[in-house]
């Protein structure tokens, strides 16, 4: 994948053998049929060489003045009340571009316009879909704002931010501005560029009876026409790739959580039924080291069983490993659960071998002793369970995983998008939320 001109056909491919191995059942296709819906149509995107750009930002910051400005056509109504725009529209930009036969720019409502959530989440996804983003702003940055591009840039969307309105400062002024947002976008690694623009210029003109009337200018939009034609030039195919792999690994992480969720109780059975042979084993010996042995070999058993059922590949010594690691992971597996068995063992094969000399009476203890091994045997089961069912909800199989990997490949080796990007995905952890529900 070093040839940027292979990486769309290799992308393509992939995406192709990705989907046909997943093997959906009739269920989740209907259950998933929007989301397959999407995807199919920016494969198709992909296929057929089509970029969509959108405008994105507050009411009133000038994106429909700035993609008439782009296109030099009033093709996108704009009015001297802001919040002209209502819903979503597109005009294919009549511009020749390097392996590309078709650039579609599309204007939206505005981020703080619309107070329905629905209809606003319902914007946020058409603009998602999009596969390059101008947020455009008028002026310093706003927490709204911020909010925004932080939205998007967790959902690895390419944006440029545009600063609209630059006729209204001084150069003194738009240094300010331009510091004032970097400074406010900190949390991005890299500097996400910024390009200057003047949608809708005005002059004021003294007329002849003294008053005085703003006339309209010439856009001054070249540097972010020349910025955006070398993005599509050099990189619009990629573009495609990245939106493409985007959705699709948003949707197999629909699809796993689905999975496991519909899998818990086999989990649950499962989990309990070795908690209960290893809690059995535990309690009736009197061996410490065959108690290790036969718990570890138990956890080695339930993590190849879940490992089926989730349909993970796990061979024993995989598996073996697997239960090392969880251990280490918990203090209570780590170190507390052996230092337990083993104070209560000892204490166990004292009272044992001194039965005789008390008449069997010291015997009476081991009892108690015996339960709480037992009880931490099944405690300690149960967390491994867990602590397995996470990892496979965490981890991907090979093949399943493959649009992530060729995602944070194209991501990592590529300065271009990670600028547009802002470093955000690797500068975030990578730990999936809190989702203790798909667990057993």
């Amino acid at each position: 994948m070093t040839n940027k001109r292979e990486i769309p056909t290799k992308c393509k491919l992939l995406l192709d053998q990705w989907k046909e191995n997943l093997n959906l059942t009739n269920y989740e296709k209907t259950k998933f049929k929007d989301t397959l819906n999407q995807l199919d149509f920016q494969i198709n995107k992909l296929e057929k060489k089509e970029l969509q750009i959108s405008v994105h930002g507050r009411v009133g910051v000038g994106k429909s003045s700035l993609l008439n400005a782009l296109i030099e056509k009033q093709i996108f109504p704009t009015d001297i009340i802001n919040g002209n725009t209502k819903t979503s529209k597109s005009y294919k930009w009549c511009k020749s571009f390097k392996s590309l036969n078709k650039v579609e720019l599309i204007d939206s409502p505005g981020i703080d316009e619309i107070n329905n959530s629905n209809n606003e989440e319902i914007n946020l996804n058409y603009v998602l879909d999009t596969d390059l983003i101008l947020f455009v702003i008028d002026s310093d940055i706003t927490r709204v704002e911020l909010d925004s591009i932080q939205e998007l840039l967790s959902n690895n969307k390419p944006i440029l931010i545009v600063l609209n309105r630059c006729d209204q400062w001084n150069t003194r002024e738009t240094k300010r501005i331009l510091s004032s947002i970097h400074r406010k976008l900190s949390f991005c690694k890299q500097k996400i560029k910024i390009a200057l623009a003047s949608s809708s210029p005005r002059e004021a003109k003294i007329k002849p009876d003294g008053t005085v009337r703003s006339e309209h200018k010439t856009p001054k939009v070249d540097i972010l026409k020349n910025e955006l034609k070398d993005i599509i030039d050099q990189s619009g195919e990629v573009l495609l790739c990245i939106n493409s792999l985007r959705i699709a690994d948003q949707f197999y992480k629909l699809l796993k959580e689905n999975r496991l969720l519909k899998k818990r109780e086999e989990a649950q059975s499962l989990i309990g039924k070795y908690a209960t042979l290893k809690a059995s084993g535990v309690a009736i010996n009197p061996f410490l080291m065959i108690d290790l042995i036969t718990g570890l070999a138990f956890d080695s058993a339930l993590i190849i069983q879940l490992s089926k059922l989730y349909g993970l590949e796990v061979g024993g010594p995989s598996a073996r490993e697997l239960v090392k690691k969880l251990s280490f992971q918990n203090s209570l597996l780590g170190g507390a659960q052996i230092g337990i068995q083993i104070t209560l063992n000892i204490f166990k094969q004292v009272l044992i071998l001194v039965a005789p000399l008390t008449g069997g009476l010291s015997l009476a203890p081991t009892a108690p002793i015996a339960i709480i091994q037992a009880a931490l045997a099944i405690y300690t089961t149960k967390l491994i369970g867990r602590l397995a069912a996470y990892k496979f909800l965490m981890g991907t199989n090979k093949n399943d995983g493959r649009p992530q990997l060729m995602l944070n490949y194209l991501l990592k080796k590529n300065l271009d998008f990670r600028i547009m990007l802002g470093d955000f995905k690797f500068l975030t952890s990578s730990t999936e939320k809190n989702k203790n529900y798909l667990l057993p």
